[in-house]
């Protein structure tokens, strides 16, 4: 007889659920992105003013998910975290191991792949654009580990001023949007931090079921009224139709589209609750949840690992948005599936060989320090791509440095050893 799952109180499989379900959606829209075409070859993105793209982005744009299922889980873990008596540093640390690490395998995987191109005789001009498009996705390391750091700050504004926060964080994201568009001022950057804390602390929200104590209606109307502020913005503020071009950076158009899917998400969470205590859908739950973030940050690994093969076999590229570009897209995103599997099969291996933190008091200073270092490193990848590959060295090294040095810790004693946390209920129930 099989044991009952035990699912600690502070977990929701609901939210690995939402997590687990946007990992496809990045993936195949990242894939799909990809366009190679041209003569001389060059790499842009295919779908650039691509009408039915634009209006899907109004249900398909999932990032605000997963900043909000983010700060759901971000939460629980300082909360338990700090009952176990740890802390602040210690959070912060082990957060940007854990973000910055898998950074450091992936980027030296790829700039290996790129300089192979080079060297195999590949345009100079194409390789350094396709390198570019390859580091935009590691935009969502440094915003998230950003906002993670923040946390501790941020759960405790939501503990004592819970509105102020969010009325601040919308106000503040408005201000930039308006001084943006209005004056030309160059501070759109700073709404990468407004409105993906804005989400998270939606997020917090969610977690300590402000959202679930809502009756239905209200939740419905607030949704409406969200996609319906974004239509004003639209129709009115010559704001974009399409969600990607108000993502970059982030407009209050995507904090409006983070209040919309919070308020869907919970009046649709008593349903997946139901739908993901089925075994089967709980095993799919588990391996999205082990494999994560190796599907997310090696996918751009994949991209370029098939494109180099199509270079040397010498297989056309289609013009994009062709017939034959359509048929192909199929077998192209097949082939990097194939690719990512088998790094979910390697990767989780080698990265086991990396020495787990030392349990060592540091300074709070210094692992901010190096957390900032870290996240430099990555904005020298997405502002340089890996090509020039002392561009790529550059960045990667910064990271690496900024691993390590978080993972050595000090100059602090030794802590005492924390007590184990609780097993993965995820991970128990598949082996249930």
């Amino acid at each position: 007889m099989r044991a009952p799952v035990r699912i600690p109180e502070d977990r929701d499989l609901s939210i690995d659920f939402a997590r687990a379900m946007c990992l496809p959606v990045v993936v195949v829209l990242h894939a799909m992105q990809m366009g190679i075409g041209g003569d001389p070859l060059r790499a842009f993105n295919a779908l650039d003013g691509f009408e039915p793209l634009a209006w899907a982005t109004w249900p398909l744009m999932i990032m605000p998910v997963f900043f909000i299922c983010g700060g759901f889980a971000s939460i629980t873990q300082w909360r338990r975290l700090r009952g176990h008596g740890e802390t602040v540093a210690h959070y912060i640390r082990v957060r940007a191991v854990r973000l910055a690490q898998p950074v450091v395998s992936v980027t030296a995987a790829v700039g290996l792949v790129l300089a192979l191109m080079l060297a195999s005789g590949a345009d100079p001009g194409f390789v350094q654009g396709f390198a570019l498009r390859l580091a935009e996705p590691l935009w969502f390391i440094p915003v998230y580990l950003i906002c993670t750091a923040l946390v501790p700050v941020m759960s405790w504004l939501h503990r004592h001023a819970p509105w102020p926060t969010y009325l601040g964080l919308a106000g503040a994201a408005a201000v930039v949007d308006a001084s943006t568009r209005g004056a030309g001022l160059p501070l759109g950057a700073l709404n990468w931090v407004f409105v993906w804390l804005f989400a998270q602390q939606l997020g917090f929200g969610l977690r300590d079921g402000w959202f679930a104590r809502r009756s239905p209606w209200l939740l419905a109307g607030l949704a409406i009224g969200a996609y319906g502020f974004i239509g004003v913005l639209v129709a009115g503020f010559g704001y974009s139709h399409d969600m990607l071009d108000n993502l970059n950076p982030p407009s209050v158009a995507i904090l409006a589209l983070a209040l919309g899917q919070v308020c869907l998400f919970a009046l649709l969470q008593p349903a997946v609750r139901r739908f993901v205590g089925h075994r089967a859908v709980l095993g799919l739950v588990f391996v999205f949840g082990v494999y994560g973030m190796v599907i997310y940050l090696w996918h751009t690994f994949a991209m370029a690992v098939v494109t180099a093969a199509q270079l040397t076999i010498g297989l056309p590229f289609p013009p994009v948005l062709s017939p034959t570009w359509w048929a192909t897209r199929p077998l192209w995103i097949l082939a990097i599936a194939i690719v990512i599997a088998g790094c979910c099969l390697v990767v989780p291996k080698l990265e086991a060989h990396w020495p787990a933190p030392v349990e060592r008091r540091t300074p709070l200073v210094m692992v901010v320090t190096w957390a900032l270092c870290a996240v430099a490193g990555v904005g020298v990848f997405l502002t340089m791509g890996y090509v020039p590959l002392v561009h790529g060295l550059l960045g990667w090294s910064l990271v690496t440095l900024a691993v390590i040095a978080l993972i050595v810790g000090g100059p602090g004693p030794r802590a005492p050893r924390p007590r184990a946390d609780e097993v993965d209920a995820v991970a128990a129930a598949a082996r249930a």
